[in-house]
């Protein structure tokens, strides 16, 4: 083969005058000195087009095209909170009836009182288990702020209410706020953070009680007078943060922290301060929950107490509605879900039997229904494709 015809010859380009012979008649290949009429690319001022030069591989767009933006996403729909809500006061309902017609004790005076202030305390707890996991850092230290919030207005109680609530309620505030700075600059997740504080607070009972419990001095005011006013204001706080929920800029506010794609991936300024603005009112929440048992217990301290009052929180928000995801949740399912879990407590304590292993085996079978409940409320709560491309 010539060096000639190793060449080879690409469209739009000319060949060297020397290459072939102009006598040659041309026979529409390109020999001779005419180029077929036919084709533009033989044309000496033909110019390739941009999209020619481009070399799109399949899957990919080429530059320049109109690109479709993403369907904006669906709305959250709310029935499947109402109707699981409604199911909830109907087994509450039932549930009451129950422990009425076996221990009717439990409804006396005394006893319904009781039962409105523990309701009340493990509201407030769940209150921050809710704000926590609402904004994609679940506080698994509540009990721990609970219990150290307790010991120490245990301590400095002497006869005068509001010296005797700065030291539980703001160490609890600032352990809240710590917590929040530490997941916020690390961007770490909130679980795990919070079992370091979870350590801290055992290592804090420990310290301040002597690992013994400390009993509340004489004369501290007895919640159960004020029982119902105490269910009342933590039940309608419950339900107000519950309505402020359903508002979209809001929820989405308050859960811009939630990973969306790559969980290590910040998700700016504004998330962080969110994250420790939720984990610093979790933490004052707990400390509040704390503080509300130690005096009506009459007794706190011991680092007993804080796992079961995590687990017992813990399976009200879930049983209530609240995705474990903590992208969704209702309005009253969690007071209602509390007064499930106090109901249970409370009737295994009047039977008579274990109360760790009837607090864990309530704690544990909430949970269980719980991430049950979470499965429903995650299929429920999106909207269907079909109902998208419908526009309903």
């Amino acid at each position: 083969m010539s060096e000639d015809d190793s060449t080879v010859r690409l469209p739009g380009r000319r060949p060297e005058s020397s290459r072939y012979p102009d006598d040659l008649p041309d026979q529409g290949f390109g020999y001779g000195g005419d180029y077929p009429s036919d084709d533009p690319t033989f044309d000496p001022g033909y110019a390739t087009p941009e999209s020619d030069r481009t070399l799109t591989l399949p899957g990919q767009t080429p530059p320049g095209a109109l690109l479709t933006p993403p369907p904006p996403p669906a709305n959250d729909r709310l029935l499947v909170h109402v109707v699981w809500e409604l199911l909830l006061v109907v087994l509450v309902a039932a549930l009451a009836v129950f422990c009425w017609r076996v221990e009717p004790a439990m409804f006396h005076s005394v006893g319904l009182r009781l039962i409105a202030v523990q309701a009340a305390a493990l509201g407030l707890l769940a209150m921050a288990v809710s704000v926590s996991l609402r904004a994609g850092a679940p506080n698994l230290a509540v009990g721990a702020f609970a219990a150290v919030a307790g010991l120490l207005f245990a301590r400095a109680y002497e006869h005068n209410l509001p010296v005797a609530l700065i030291p539980g309620l703001g160490v609890a505030l600032v352990a809240g706020l710590a917590l929040g700075v530490v997941v916020a600059l690390l961007h770490v997740p909130g679980w795990a953070a919070s079992l370091v504080a979870l350590c801290g607070g055992l290592v804090a009972t420990t310290l301040i009680g002597h690992g013994s419990m400390v009993t509340v001095a004489d004369g501290a005011p007895d919640p159960r007078r004020w029982a119902y006013v105490w269910f009342i204001a933590v039940a309608a706080t419950s339900v107000l943060a519950g309505v402020f929920g359903l508002v979209r800029p809001l929820r989405r506010a308050i859960g811009a922290f939630r990973p969306v794609a790559d969980p290590a991936e910040r998700r700016g300024i504004g998330a962080a301060l969110m994250v420790v603005l939720a984990l610093t009112v979790s933490g004052g929440l707990a400390g509040l929950s704390g503080v509300l048992s130690a005096v009506q217990l009459r007794t706190a301290g011991g680092p007993g107490g804080m796992l079961p009052q995590l687990l017992l929180a813990l399976g009200a928000v879930l049983v209530g509605g609240v995705s474990a995801y903590g992208r969704r949740g209702g309005v009253f399912g969690t007071m209602l879900g509390v007064l499930a879990l106090v109901l249970a407590v409370q009737f295994g304590t009047m039977r008579g039997w274990s109360g760790p292993a009837t607090t864990f085996g309530v704690a544990g079978g909430a949970i269980v229904l719980g991430l049950v409940v979470t499965r429903l409320v995650e299929w429920g709560g999106r909207r269907r494709e079909n109902a998208r491309m419908l526009g309903v």
